[in-house]
């Protein structure tokens, strides 16, 4: 979650980030494994934005090139 008391986002203020949306995935996983059930979002969906966070750093190191996903 985003402290905004802080005055920013992460990308002006990255200690504005703070570490309770990976809190709530790992309790997610807990409580999956505990109950049987499955993750609020599985690997597939998870590794979509992976890809993309990866696709614009390597646009970023190559001068804006597009990058195919």
């Amino acid at each position: 979650m985003i402290d905004t008391k802080k005055g920013g986002a992460g990308a002006n203020d990255p200690s504005a980030i703070t570490p309770d949306r990976h809190s709530r995935n790992f309790q997610n996983v807990v409580d999956a494994i505990d109950r049987g059930e499955s993750l609020s979002i599985d690997g597939h969906e998870a590794r979509k934005g992976m890809e993309l966070i990866c696709a614009i750093y390597e646009s970023a190191r190559s001068d804006g090139k597009p990058i195919n996903l």
